[in-house]
């Protein structure tokens, strides 16, 4: 069961038996010091609690921590290691942002060029059939069958107009395609900017 700790009349836990088995051998725990678990009506001594521990506590002192040596010019030199270095949060995520918005941006860009129109299927096919159709009026004429150039006439003008419509489509696809591929890029030059400020978040001067 958890564990709470009264030393020098200020109270704190609860405590894993670990936790508290740690704070006596290293000193920070007095055997003296009282003790109650969850669930108990009565505080007791860590002495009593944990008395092999308790015994073991009192054989063997707390190890001084040396105090820190002067700088050179006087004053006192602060772990580099203790000192917490700035904008780690904040740098992670504009670079790792960056990075993903960087990928995307890249992605979407060049998908777009690969997008597929049945619009711009259709105007193709719409521009093969008007060139057969020429191929043929004009072979007609050559082997004199003029029989066949009217024919031939309608259906080149029902080629034309459909490669009208289906070529103004094809043009609106394009123009989409084009938009989706201007975003993308814009959003790879941010994640690209992105990255490159979180490398000089919390840089020293």
């Amino acid at each position: 069961m958890p564990v709470y700790i009264n030393k020098d009349g200020q109270q704190s836990g609860p405590y894993e038996d670990n936790v508290v088995i740690d704070q006596l051998r290293s000193g920070m725990l007095s055997p003296n010091d009282m003790a109650i678990r969850h669930g108990d009506s009565s505080w007791q001594r860590l002495g009593d609690l944990f008395p092999g521990l308790a015994d073991q506590a009192r054989a063997t002192p707390p190890i001084p921590i040396p105090p820190a040596s002067p700088a050179a010019g006087g004053g006192s030199v602060a772990s580099e290691s203790a000192v917490p270095k700035k904008g780690g949060c904040l740098k992670g995520g504009l670079i790792g942002t960056g990075i993903l918005f960087l990928l995307l941006g890249i992605a979407i860009a060049a998908g777009s060029r690969f997008i597929p129109s049945t619009s711009c299927d259709l105007a193709e096919a719409d521009k093969e059939r008007i060139d057969k159709l020429n191929r043929d009026i004009e072979k007609a004429k050559s082997d004199f069958k003029y029989d066949r150039i009217g024919p031939l006439a309608m259906e080149l003008n029902e080629a034309t107009a459909g490669y009208e419509v289906s070529n103004r489509y094809c043009a609106n696809d394009k123009a989409r395609d084009n938009m989706i591929g201007i975003a993308g890029g814009v959003m790879a030059f941010i994640g690209l900017l992105m990255s490159i400020i979180g490398l000089f978040v919390g840089r020293r001067k």
